[in-house]
């Protein structure tokens, strides 16, 4: 694509994407820089610019889509909204559970969800809504938010049971009946939860569209993983091969862990995810001592993440029951990102089946079985395999299930030293976790990789 810009909000972002040559323009805003948190007075502050920019832009006869800057383009997708030239706005949602199976709108049991307008398409037609959602932030900007306001302006006088006039019954007759809309495809148009964790567009087959990432935890860290997990966020070449190389292993992890008898419970969750942690533990304090970065293992969560009750399922609520457990569970789940500082010390999970990872990362590969009593004679047989860019440690299971990292004397792996370097390293990596289905017990959980231990 070559039809896109980006907005600058504030004169660094301006300076920084015209140096690197990226299609920009400056929104002049007056807003400050750094990361807005959600519903913050910044937050909240950028929508009447973004609304201005959308009110600009269909007034002058064109059609656009507009994204916030979470919410990946991966595909062109104009010749998909062609489809419906009728509508007059396209719009992502946060449904959480798909009610078709093609490739089409959603139909309309989907359209009383929240529409999210983090990736949206508008046209001219949609100009009678569009100016008075205008009016109304620009009457109110530090009080109205942009997408609660658009929700219930495109929901005034709709007749969501009219058909006549529309070039497909999926669409939908909006704002008084002036404007007609619809809903796009989840898995195509994927917000965090139906990408990441219900991992609708992989089971279906599909290249989505778009990828938003809503619904999830750690801010604009855990965003950027979750992105590195996708093998969608481009990192410079270092972070493929990094100096000083990686370290791999490869969990285990009991299926009654996963299928528990009786069914998955909220304690059941706790033990599988610090089952996985106290492996993951291991390899991470090995990995830092020989100055190496950790591959991190698929995870298994046996139980959603969630800021208010669970489904009774273990599900995120509207998710449907069939996303628990959840494979390959986001780092944000059960760690905390920015704590773990990614880029120096961790890589996803992902990382060997990027292609952006060179070949000669994957064959520099050597395979070793740790000694646990060795100290520092073995640490040192460790560190001669340094010219291998890849170490995988066969064993890493079984050590965390019988051997501490140190131990008395010469007894344990690492020194005195390096265990407490470890430790103030990944000190506050420990993940939360919430909330449990109806009368469930616990409520609420901390993971810890030293209780996990």
């Amino acid at each position: 694509m070559t039809n896109w810009l980006v907005g600058a909000t504030d004169q660094t972002s301006l300076r920084s994407l015209l140096a690197e040559g990226t299609p920009t323009f400056d929104m002049r805003t007056d807003l400050p820089e750094g990361e807005w948190p959600w519903g913050s007075p910044s937050f909240k502050s950028l929508g009447p610019h973004k609304i201005d920019l959308i009110y600009k832009c269909i007034t002058w006869g064109v059609d656009m889509i507009i994204t916030d800057i979470d919410a990946l383009v991966l595909r062109e997708p104009f010749s998909f909204m062609a489809r419906w030239p009728d509508a007059g706005f396209l719009t992502t949602s946060d449904q959480l559970g798909n009610t078709t199976h093609d490739d089409g709108l959603e139909t309309h049991r989907g359209i009383h969800s929240a529409f999210n307008i983090g990736y949206m398409l508008f046209r001219k037609a949609a100009l009678p809504l569009v100016e008075e959602w205008r009016a109304v932030i620009r009457a109110d900007p530090s009080n109205k938010w942009d997408q609660g306001e658009f929700n219930r302006i495109s929901r005034l006088g709709w007749d969501v049971g009219r058909t006549s006039g529309l070039s497909d019954e999926r669409l939908f007759w909006a704002y008084r009946s002036k404007v007609i809309g619809g809903v796009l495809p989840l898995s195509l148009f994927a917000g965090g939860h139906n990408h990441f964790v219900s991992q609708y567009a992989e089971r279906l087959g599909w290249q989505p569209y778009s990828i938003h990432t809503t619904f999830q935890y750690g801010g604009a860290a855990g965003k950027r993983h979750r992105l590195r997990e996708a093998t969608v966020w481009h990192d410079p070449p270092a972070y493929y091969d990094p100096p000083g190389g990686l370290l791999v292993f490869e969990p285990q992890v009991p299926h009654a862990l996963i299928y528990p008898p009786g069914g998955m419970t909220v304690n059941g969750h706790i033990r599988l995810i610090n089952f996985q942690l106290r492996q993951i533990k291991w390899a991470l304090g090995l990995a830092h001592a020989l100055g190496r970065k950790l591959i991190l293992p698929s995870v298994v969560c046996g139980y959603d993440k969630a800021w208010y009750q669970l489904g009774s399922h273990g599900e995120f609520g509207g998710a449907p029951p069939f996303v628990v457990p959840i494979f390959n569970c986001p780092l944000d789940h059960y760690m905390e990102p920015e704590m773990l500082d990614p880029v120096a010390t961790i890589r996803e999970y992902s990382f060997l089946s990027n292609p952006r990872t060179p070949s000669t990362v994957k064959l520099s590969t050597v395979a070793v079985h740790v000694d646990p009593t060795g100290g520092a004679a073995e640490m040192a047989r460790l560190m001669a395999f340094s010219s291998s860019k890849l170490l995988n440690v066969t064993n890493v299971p079984a050590l965390a299930s019988a051997y501490d990292l140190s131990g008395a004397g010469n007894q344990g792996l690492l020194s005195k030293d390096q265990t407490g370097a470890f430790r103030r390293k990944f000190k506050r990596v420990g993940g939360s976790w919430c909330c449990a289905p109806k009368d469930a017990s616990p409520r609420s959980a901390r993971f810890s990789l030293w209780r996990a231990a």
